[in-house]
């Protein structure tokens, strides 16, 4: 129950904010409110804040209420800076748009547009954000602004901002690149303005403060407020855009924001250099910096942190049997051509030809190793918070050191964790500003283990600020865990510049409360979160959020993160509210969830959030085991009724019109309590029945030799298994689709084309990969099903002399999993990589004008076949269109039919991109059905559009 203050800004936001974006219930707000940090605090009220007009209201009415509030976007923050016990004002997914500006040397974007979207559209101009935090792909500029991002290089957020769009707290909005805003600004908040130019004063007249300032800015530092811009500008407005930068939303919000972006550099070249101890690893990155070595970036990465990342995909084979106590740095060097990159490379090994390696260096020019190296530098943290002890939590900080005193200060900081039985303690970080991270694992289930760590961070704070005069927070944000430890950096006169500012532009103290600025000296042991276990397929999870820009139900209900945070919680309910909890649970986290793994392609330690999903579904649907065997065992009768169905369904449509029809079946869906499955005019036909032939069995004991003209390299006509999936025996094409044939009739009449003789197996009716059974967690008898397939398929393939081609992703990606478990040596393809591979180069297509959309599945996207698809699409059609921030379509099997509101929120800007095409394409019959009705254009298997330019 809401306070009466909390209660009274509910009501008056009931005025202007739908009631669905107003919640307040312990469920959503602690999953929606929980932030990467390890500190926990849930929201009374959150707001889902759509545009920037909601927001000035939504400020002025807290501070007319003088009720504290807190910013949200991604919550990527490591030290607590999004989180909340009052009221949290959270982004939704409109704060999108961006504007591309001078051929790409600048980028205009509102706050909730993420850096790997920004990057994205910076890309074909070769150009790209200069800031490069770890996170940049999940995190939003905005986020990034107000936490002062930097990254693997020295540029910052400050440095490249040119200018902002900002709301302060009495709903005054300023855009500092607008004259007639600036002028109207410096009229309505004169008062604010004069004392920035008083505070600037003050500092210009202690010479002594204002040398320790701008010293203190030669390194990272973001601890407190920047209170170098009351140095570095004479206008009070450019004082105050610049100190919103770096600010964690205690001063105001940051609506839109333009960034200077930085040239792409056309050829690079990176290495690991490993070298023996941390000692030398220091010094060698000292040297390059002052020494100007010709690198863009070094990255430090020790002996634990590259054990955690052994199993990341790209780490390169040698880093596997280095040395106890080695230290690599990832060095990349760039240039205009590949010769002087190699300049350079020979450049920096001569810098350090005198300290020993542990690992001779190696320095690849290859992107493809390159980038993965990157993959993995930027997966540290969540993979070695993977590493910890169930039950405790990974804490990360970073620090700032000057870098002549780099190398002692790397040691000292080794020595200091070990001192305090951080044992499992890793360092690593941007080493070419002396910016280090370091990452250990906590419990804090004891007052001992609390205390432990509270006088830790005193030691840190005496090394870091005592012996070295660095910076305690580099780029992460001050937060929570830093608030106390400010006024020790920075003295008492600096830190009451930092009151004064915080008084001016917060007199009532209700932006962010805590964060930068606190009297408590122990805010940063309070309100910790606890990791409860849940399962050992998700306990590795740090909350990090990666996950999220993936999955298809994150404006719906849930995502992975969210999804793992909510069953930690209802681990440690009891009582009426578990049950409560667990009711909620069914229908956000586990009804809604499409299981289709993209969570896994981002997540540094791969969880995917499906395989919890699925087994919540197994224990939730075990009673039903009998049933789910029946299927199994009958499923061919089960087939065959379901496209009996979608005859009737068909003939229903034809004699009643696509009106009529939606409003019989939205009206017998609501009846049956949503038992009868969603109805769109997209729905399919039913499939015609398959041809009545099969190939005569040849024993699968006969030799390798006898079957050769059964091969692809035969010179005898080459045979290929046609495995059609479920889905297109039984799914026709839509009524009013233009081509009206199969799927399966296409599919055999393109491989005939391309001289292939089509053999479909025997006992095809009655098979199935198992994705229906494992999508629901029937485990038994999806193992059943591809057991059964596979069998199908070694007897139909002479044992794998024959390739097979199957017309479905999602059925592709449920056996090859089975194949790779059994070792099996069946050649299985998907319908892009066999067509990419074997039909490209021999059958002539001709490109077609009109422009087409594409939707690679989330199957194809996980087995990599991205790239081969799109190949095919622009070798068929000259405008290819790929929708931006659509992962998967949410269809997700009969979740289109069942749960069809999925389906909607995952392709929910999908019709406004691509309804100037003229067809779309995918490579699951399923998917085609939401994406044509959702879209406005039909959408068929890309089977279709080869087939067309090949005829």
């Amino acid at each position: 129950m809401l306070s009466a203050p909390y209660q009274q800004f509910y009501q008056q936001a009931q005025a202007f904010i739908p009631e669905e974006r107003l919640i307040t219930d312990r469920f959503r707000t602690l999953a929606y409110g929980t932030d990467a940090s390890f500190y926990r605090l849930v929201p009374q009220i959150l707001v889902q804040v759509q545009n920037e007009e909601e927001m000035i209201t939504l400020m002025r009415l807290a501070s007319e209420l003088e009720l504290p509030i807190c910013f949200r976007g991604s919550g990527t923050s490591l030290s607590g800076q999004s989180i909340t016990d009052s009221i949290m004002l959270a982004l939704t997914s409109d704060w999108k748009s961006l504007t591309v500006l001078d051929e790409g040397e600048r980028i205009r974007m509102q706050c909730g547009v993420l850096g790997s979207e920004a990057n994205k559209a910076l890309a074909p101009h070769q150009r790209m954000l200069a800031l490069m935090p770890a996170s940049i792909d999940a995190a939003t500029v905005g986020g990034m602004a107000i936490n002062n991002a930097a990254g693997m290089n020295s540029l910052d957020t400050y440095t490249m901002m040119e200018s902002m769009r900002l709301v302060l707290l009495d709903g005054t909005v300023l855009d500092t690149a607008d004259p007639v805003s600036r002028k109207a600004f410096s009229q309505s908040q004169a008062p604010l303005l004069a004392g920035l130019e008083q505070l600037a004063e003050q500092l210009h007249n202690n010479p002594a403060l204002s040398e320790r300032v701008a010293r203190k800015y030669q390194i990272k530092n973001t601890t407190g407020y920047g209170l170098r811009s009351l140095l570095e500008y004479d206008d009070p407005i450019d004082m105050l855009a610049h100190l919103l930068i770096g600010s964690e939303g205690t001063l105001g919000f940051i609506s839109e924001i333009t960034h200077r972006s930085i040239a792409i550099e056309p050829c690079k070249a990176s290495a690991f250099l490993v070298f023996n101890d941390i000692r030398n690893a220091g010094v060698a990155v000292t040297r390059f910096k002052l020494d100007e070595a010709p690198v863009s970036a070094a990255e430090m990465i020790d002996y634990y942190a590259l054990k955690a990342v052994q199993h990341m995909d790209g780490v390169p084979a040698y880093l596997a049997d280095i040395p106890a106590g080695a230290t690599a740095l990832l060095v990349q060097v760039e240039g205009a051509t590949p010769e002087q990159v190699w300049q350079k490379v020979a450049e920096v090994e001569a810098m350090i030809a005198d300290l020993e390696l542990a690992v001779p260096a190696h320095f690849t020019d290859r992107p493809e190793e390159y980038s993965a190296y990157w993959q993995v530098r930027k997966g540290i943290f969540p993979a070695v918070g993977a590493t910890r002890a169930p039950g405790t939590t990974a804490l990360i900080e970073d620090v700032a050191f000057p870098i002549e005193s780099l190398a002692d200060a790397l040691v000292e900081l080794q020595q200091l964790m070990q001192e305090f039985n951080y044992d499992d303690g890793v360092i690593y970080g941007h080493a070419l500003d002396g910016n280090l991270h370091f990452i250990f694992s906590q419990g804090f289930q004891t007052e001992d283990e609390v205390q432990r760590y509270h006088r830790f961070m005193d030691a840190v704070c005496n090394m870091v600020v005592g012996r070295y005069d660095g910076s305690l927070k580099a780029e992460h944000g001050t937060g929570r865990n830093m608030a106390p430890y400010v006024r020790s950096e920075w003295g008492d006169e600096a830190y009451g510049i930092m009151l004064e500012i915080k008084r001016l532009f917060d007199p009532q103290g209700i932006l962010n409360p805590d964060v930068m600025i606190t009297n408590d000296p122990e805010l940063h042991i309070r309100n910790l979160k606890p990791l409860a276990q849940v399962s050992d397929i998700v306990d590795q999870c740090i909350e990090c959020g990666f996950c999220e820009r993936m999955c298809p139900s994150k404006n719906l209900t849930l995502s992975p993160r969210q999804r793992i945070i909510a069953r930690r919680e209802l681990m440690r309910l009891e009582g009426k509210d578990a049950d409560q909890f667990s009711d909620q649970y069914d229908y956000m986290g586990i009804d809604t969830c499409a299981g289709c793994g993209l969570c896994s392609t981002v997540c540094p330690v791969q969880i995917n959030t499906g395989d919890l999903i699925r087994q919540l579904r197994h224990d939730r649907n075990i009673n039903h085991t009998g049933m789910a065997q029946w299927a199994a065992d009958h499923f061919g009768s089960l087939a065959a009724a379901a496209r009996t169905a979608f005859g009737i369904a068909d003939t229903s449509h034809r004699l009643l019109g696509s009106k009529t029809m939606k409003a019989v079946t939205r009206g017998a869906r609501k009846l049956s309590g949503n038992r009868v499955g969603h109805w769109s005019p997209s729905t399919p036909t039913a499939a015609p029945a398959l041809p009545t032939k099969t190939p005569e069995l040849i024993a699968s004991t006969q030799s390798s030799s006898a079957q050769s003209d059964n091969t692809l390299s035969s010179k005898k006509k080459p045979k290929v298994v046609y495995l059609p999936s479920c889905a297109s025996r039984t799914m026709g094409p839509a009524r009013g689709a233009e081509y009206q044939q199969s799927l399966q009739q296409v599919t055999e009449q393109l491989l005939e084309r391309a001289g292939f003789e089509v053999i479909y197996p025997a006992g095809l009716k009655e098979q199935c990969c198992g994705m229906p059974f494992k999508s629901k967690g029937m485990f038994d008898q999806a193992e059943q099903k591809a057991d059964e397939t596979l069998a199908m398929l070694k007897q139909a393939s002479y044992n794998g002399e024959i390739p097979i081609y199957c017309d479905t992703s999602p059925c592709v990606m449920r056996l090859k999993e089975e194949l790779a478990e059994k070792n099996s040596p069946l050649k299985l393809f998907e319908p892009v990589e066999f067509i990419h591979d074997f039909l490209l180069e021999t059958l002539p297509l001709k490109k077609q004008p009109e422009p087409v959309a594409l939707h690679i599945t989330c199957s194809a996207r996980r087995m990599g076949l991205a790239d081969k698809t799109l190949a095919i699409m622009q070798a068929c059609s000259d405008e290819v269109v790929v929708p931006e921030q659509i992962t998967c379509c949410g269809f997700a099997g009969d979740k289109g039919f069942t749960t069809p509101e999925l389906n909607a929120s995952a392709l929910s800007t999908l019709a406004t991109q691509v309804g100037h095409c003229e067809s779309g394409y995918s490579t699951s019959r399923t998917c085609e059905i939401g994406l044509s009705e959702h879209s406005g254009i039909d959408y068929q298997s890309i089977v279709y559009l080869v087939d067309q330019c090949s005829a």
